[in-house]
């Protein structure tokens, strides 16, 4: 199960806190996953989502507050995810009261029923209905790339990525107002005609979480976000140690090519005392660091110090090099 789907199941556990607040969460379920199809006999609202859970929490608002009973079935399932789809159908004989009570449609001054895309200012009044409209929302249409993994497999990570997918550009843009309203930074983009409400930074997701009540999916985050960030100074620690490795060995490699050469055309006994003492320690220890070489010595040097002699020596093998390059080439 992903990620997103346990995070709205641990929303739908929780209780709706007023009649206001059950108002906006419903209104927010038909506004993100609902269907409404008009006729000259009926007015039809039908829901459709892949959390059967949710049937339970729109029953319990109809009857409480209508009287009536809605119903679920299962849609043949013929998309190639196998996720099972759910149809909730609303009671008709309601429907056009309620979408008048949700601020999902009204009527305009010909008393005409017309269709609102965005969300109606006194569905959320108060902070708490405010609170149950992103809730709605988030059981509605959320979505994420978030993956809490065990670490068995050293397979990447994903970034952190939370969207929500409406069916209007008004409601996006309300809803991104009404993030904004708790100081959740979220952003639109279009994709396939549809516009998406996401946010991006991992601090932001969790504030969403907390928000509409997903405590469990916060911690399960910021576990998540303290294994990668504690895995990621792993990794850049040995890639700096392997970088420097790398650099020790091509310098070791350098320094030997140039004693050879100084060896094989001048002798070594020709260079001066130092010089010879730390050529000969380099040729029995061709893999030692510039500090454990330092420690061999027989006189107390920095690896500055060090360092500066295997110079010298590289930069007299340099000069062999286009002495005998000039005399081959007189």
């Amino acid at each position: 199960m992903s990620f997103a789907t346990n995070a709205k199941l641990e929303v739908l556990k929780s209780n709706i806190e007023n009649d206001c607040c059950s108002i906006a969460f419903l209104s927010a379920i038909i506004k993100c996953c609902g269907e409404l199809s008009i006729s000259k006999n009926e007015t039809k609202v039908e829901i459709f989502t892949e959390i059967p859970e949710l049937f339970q929490k729109i029953k319990n608002i109809i009857e409480q507050y209508y009287g009536k009973e809605c119903n679920m079935t299962m849609i043949e399932n013929t998309n190639l995810s196998k996720t099972s789809r759910y149809k909730i159908t609303l009671p008709s004989d309601i429907t056009n009261q309620l979408l008048k009570d949700l601020g999902i449609m009204s009527v305009d001054e010909n008393g005409m029923l017309a269709l609102d895309n965005g969300i109606a200012d006194f569905i959320i009044i108060d902070d708490c209905c405010k609170r149950s409209y992103v809730k709605g929302a988030f059981v509605a249409c959320a979505t994420s790339n978030i993956v809490i993994k065990n670490y068995d497999n050293d397979r990447g990570n994903s970034g952190y990525h939370l969207e929500f997918v409406f069916n209007f550009e008004k409601i996006a843009e309300d809803f991104v107002k009404l993030l904004q309203y708790f100081e959740i930074t979220a952003k639109i983009t279009i994709r396939k005609n549809s516009p998406i409400v996401y946010i991006k930074e991992y601090q932001l997701i969790c504030d969403t979480l907390a928000l509409v009540g997903a405590n469990k999916a916060v911690l399960d985050l910021q576990n998540e976000a303290a294994i990668r960030e504690l895995r990621n100074n792993v990794n850049r620690q040995n890639n700096c140690l392997n970088a420097n490795l790398n650099k020790t060995v091509q310098a070791s490699v350098k320094q030997l090519n140039a004693i050879k050469n100084i060896q094989e055309n001048m002798g070594l006994e020709h260079l001066n005392e130092n010089l010879m003492e730390l050529a000969l320690l380099r040729l029995a220890n061709p893999e030692a660091s510039l500090e454990e070489l330092r420690l061999l010595c027989s006189e107390k040097l920095t690896k500055s110090g060090i360092n500066h002699r295997f110079s010298k020596i590289i930069e007299i093998s340099d000069n062999i090099t286009k002495n005998k390059f000039k005399i081959t080439t007189l």
